[in-house]
Order: C-alpha cells, then structure tokens, then sequence
C-alpha cells in the first residue's frame, strides 16, 4: 500500500514547483513570434513525454536487480523553468532475465521482482533570446522514491516471502536536454544528493521485520547519492 505521507510529499512538491514558477519572475512566460505579423503573440507551453534508457538497463537502484520501464512527462512553467514528474514500474533486469534463461536456473531459484517508483524534478534553465525551457542546460531539484518486492525462488515468491525495498533520495541535478517541438528529444543528466534506503523482510502474509544491510556494499548503505540518467522521447 502506497504511504498517504509520501503521495501527500509529492503532491506538496508539485504545487510548490507551480507557485516558485510564477514567485521568481510573474513576467516569465514564453512567446513565440505569430506566423502573420497582424496577430499578436501567443504562448506556448511545451510539453515533453520520455523514457529512460538507463533506467530499462538498471533501474530502481536495486543494483543490477531491477529494470525500471519510466513515462516522463515535462511542462514549461515558463521561459526558464519547467516541473517533471516521473511514474516507473520494476521488474526484473532484463540482462538478469538473459543470464537466467542462458544458465537455465530452476524455479526455485529464479529472481521475482516486481514494484513502483515516483520522481519529481524542478528544473532552471540557463536560457538566451533563441532558446527556452525545456532545452538547453539545466539544475534544479530532484526528489525520488521507491517501493519492490524482492524475491529469491518462485515457492518463496507464491508464499509472500520476500524483501520489502524503500529508497528514498533527494538531490541536486544538472544536465541538458535538446530537441524541438514535435521531433525527438534527449535529456542527459547527472545529480549528487542525499539517500536513505531500507529493507525490511517479509516471510508471512502478516509478519515482517527490518533487515540487516551491514553485509551490503559500502555505497548502498552511506547516504551519499550519485545519479546519471539518459532519455529519448518527443516533444510537443
């Protein structure tokens, strides 16, 4: 079940992006030259739907567990801002599926994952008179959380035992995004930020209890979060 905090977290983020567009600058909007001189001119918002490749090859941050399959959306907010909010499903990392399918693993011992991961992200860019939001160079803001089921064996998957995985991480991302309207678009980007992650173990339909990490590689369990993403898609 989806906690009601982080849904009303992001839903906060959302309206705080709306007003801090119009707080910075009320005379920020884009307009573009009217195709007859006559006419005044118009705005334009455009809108920018993607997915991550990254993300299809490892995402979710499960390590190399995981496949994250991401819709993007990004909306102008203005000439030199935009707000991006981020819905993925997880899945087991197709190279795993590869790996598994070549090794031909028993059942029992092949990987389930399965869960969700919501993004927000509100961006500045650095814009001149011939560009605007949302292409060129940008920072701004970026805010992540993640719920998946983690599961070694498919007796263990049908019996609802497995690893119950919560990231969350907020960050400073920076990275440039190119394209026009209505061709293909691509969003490279970077961030450094903060991360908190926990597991908890779940071996009953009603029983589960936190789950030791100390074992895990060094940079799971310090806070410090390091990101890298690259998307194609189209805008309009």
């Amino acid at each position: 079940m989806i906690n009601k905090r982080i849904v009303f977290f992001f839903f906060l983020l959302l309206i705080l992006g709306s007003v801090s567009a119009k707080a910075f600058d009320l005379t920020d909007t884009i307009k573009l030259n009217p195709i007859f001189k006559k006419k005044k001119p118009y705005p334009i918002q455009p809108l920018v739907l993607k997915t991550s490749i990254t993300g299809i090859l490892a995402g979710g941050g499960l390590l190399l567990f995981s496949s994250e399959y991401r819709l993007t959306a990004e909306i102008t907010t203005g000439r030199k801002q935009s707000d991006q909010v981020s819905i993925g499903l997880l899945s087991k990392n197709v190279l795993w599926k590869v790996i598994e399918s070549a090794a031909n693993v028993p059942a029992n011992d092949v990987l389930k994952v399965n869960g969700w991961r919501i993004q927000y992200a509100h961006k500045f860019y650095l814009v001149n008179r011939k560009h605007h939001s949302p292409y060129g160079f940008y920072v701004g803001p970026h805010f992540s959380y993640t719920n998946a089921k983690l599961s070694f064996g498919l007796n263990r998957f049908y019996n609802q035992t497995y690893y119950d995985i919560r990231h969350f991480n907020a960050n400073v991302i920076f990275g440039v995004q190119v394209g026009k309207i209505g061709k293909l678009t691509m969003d490279v980007s970077g961030g450094i930020g903060y991360k908190s992650n926990t597991i908890f173990y779940h071996y009953n339909s009603y029983t589960s209890s936190p789950y030791d990490t100390s074992d895990f590689v060094l940079l799971y369990n310090n806070h410090l979060h390091l990101m890298f993403d690259f998307s194609l898609g189209f805008s309009f």
